[in-house]
């Protein structure tokens, strides 16, 4: 429970960042030929990834996919989207609701545990330890965790010019992965069933001591890994919003 509320309090901190940046930024962007041309740029990229990653889940969670557009440059400012329609009264169709709006993040976690299995990181795992765990220590262990975490990542990815650019690269693909506010409202929404089914969990496990601590733990951790790494490679991806923006501050196109 507590590592969802995590996840989502992170999300929504990205979110919320993220389009502080393009108010900002966006009119510079759009006023310059230049910048313009390669937000669209970096967006074929991004964007169809994104889509394709809503889709992909839409499906898997039995929900009717009307249209679908992987890219476009269209005068509403969307780059892409995805309408698709689903049974309210299906608990399972409903709870996708919550993962179909996050599936982008969830793809760009996925690239980068990939990415970082294949460039041998030495990255560890987030593990509490349950014998000293209050709140005063889990947030501590938390914050420790994060901030070691993004010092190891940035130190190894300035070891070589390989490193960099698969950084440079992750961060892209993050920068354009980031769910939108009507996403994130989705995500709040399915998150309500998700929360109850959880709950539901929670107390069964508890009252039958099936393994309550241990997948409790299990979840928490993994909330915390999850979270960190969508932090601060999202975090990093927000300086593609001072690197697009820069052309309009140095030529007048």
């Amino acid at each position: 429970m507590i590592g969802l509320i995590l996840l989502l309090f992170v999300i929504g901190s990205v979110i919320f960042i993220h389009q502080v940046l393009s108010s900002f930024c966006s009119t510079k962007i759009f006023s310059n030929k230049i910048s313009k041309a390669l937000f669209y740029l970096s967006a074929l990229f991004g964007t169809p990834i994104h889509e394709l990653s809503h889709a992909f889940v839409a499906v898997i969670f039995g929900h009717k996919i009307q249209a679908i557009k992987f890219f476009q440059a269209g005068a509403d400012g969307r780059l892409g989207y995805v309408k698709h329609q689903w049974n309210t009264r299906s608990v399972y169709q409903s709870v996708g609701v919550f993962f179909i709006a996050l599936a982008p993040l969830f793809t760009a976690f996925l690239f980068i545990h990939l990415l970082l299995n294949n460039l041998a990181f030495p990255i560890q795992s987030f593990v509490l330890q349950i014998d000293v765990a209050t709140l005063q220590t889990i947030s501590f262990a938390v914050l420790d965790y994060f901030w070691n975490t993004s010092t190891q990542i940035v130190r190894y990815s300035l070891n070589s010019l390989e490193n960099t650019m698969w950084l440079v690269l992750i961060s892209l693909l993050c920068f354009h992965c980031i769910p939108s506010r009507t996403d994130f409202g989705n995500a709040l929404k399915g998150s309500v069933i998700v929360i109850l089914l959880l709950s539901i969990l929670w107390g069964v496990s508890y009252l039958f001591n099936l393994h309550h601590q241990q997948w409790m733990l299990a979840m928490f951790n993994w909330s915390v890994n999850m979270s960190s790494l969508i932090a601060i490679v999202s975090l990093l991806s927000m300086f593609w919003w001072l690197i697009l923006t820069l052309p309009s501050i140095a030529f007048r196109a």
